[in-house]
């Protein structure tokens, strides 16, 4: 059975070049997915590495860094609703609520801890998305290089309408206002699962498990970076023949 005829798909995206993200992340959360979601789902990664250790979509475009993640949105990837999850996301309590989220919400994420904004660190839609893909095609460059501050610029002129940008930057940045202009809400799934979250070093701590089932680790450390405490306890691989322990 294809992607295509699946129902619930769960993704991530790796791209190979960074220092900081292996293959290894792309395995161990698949093993914290097979944890902690019951419901049907398919496991995927969007891969330019041909050795991820699970299904893999061919990443296409070469966009650097986080702009990959716009590929995610590429026409006829997926049939049914996504939810994903970023490569330092660490897993450690059940997450049936958001499989279900995703089948009822066009599109969801999280919100910035800081800004309360959208953040991209965990994603789910239910629609088709590809008129994002296919806008970064066409001024993947201006966005990348010119949008923001060209906005900055003319915003000292009092002239900031002419150029729109997300209230953030990067793929969620570009994200968020391509949806925003195409009219499509976009639900805080944090809001609506209060609880469900938390941030390592702003509402969690490495040492004492906190409460919920999603911990994000923006910026540093990284789960493979810390040595002691909660985090590598749930940030492991799978057991034997592909079982969790």
């Amino acid at each position: 059975m294809t992607v295509e005829q699946q129902g619930l798909t769960v993704a991530c995206v790796y791209r190979t070049g960074g220092k900081l993200y292996s293959p290894r992340y792309v395995e161990i959360l698949q093993a914290m997915v097979r944890r902690h979601l019951t419901v049907p789902y398919t496991f995927v990664c969007l891969s330019d590495d041909p050795n991820v250790p699970c299904t893999r979509i061919p990443l296409l475009m070469g966009w650097p860094g986080f702009f990959s993640k716009i590929e995610l949105f590429r026409p006829g990837l997926f049939a049914g609703p996504v939810l994903y999850f970023d490569l330092d996301t660490v897993i450690h309590g059940p997450v049936d609520a958001l499989a279900e989220l995703a089948y009822t919400v066009p599109f969801g994420c999280v919100s910035d801890p800081l800004g309360g904004h959208f953040n991209s660190s965990v994603l789910m839609f239910n629609i088709d998305c590809s008129f994002v893909f296919r806008r970064f095609q066409k001024t993947g460059f201006f966005d990348r290089r010119i949008r923001r501050h060209a906005y900055w610029q003319l915003k000292h002129l009092g002239l900031e309408h002419l150029v729109s940008v997300g209230s953030s930057y990067g793929d969620q940045g570009f994200t968020e206002m391509c949806l925003k202009e195409a009219g499509i809400q976009v639900t805080h799934v944090d809001q609506v699962l209060p609880g469900t979250f938390t941030i390592l070093n702003q509402s969690a701590s490495s040492e004492r498990e906190p409460p919920g089932s999603v911990c994000m680790l923006m910026g540093r450390p990284k789960p493979h970076e810390i040595p002691t405490g909660w985090v590598p306890m749930r940030w492991r691989e799978a057991g034997p023949c592909g079982h969790a322990p």
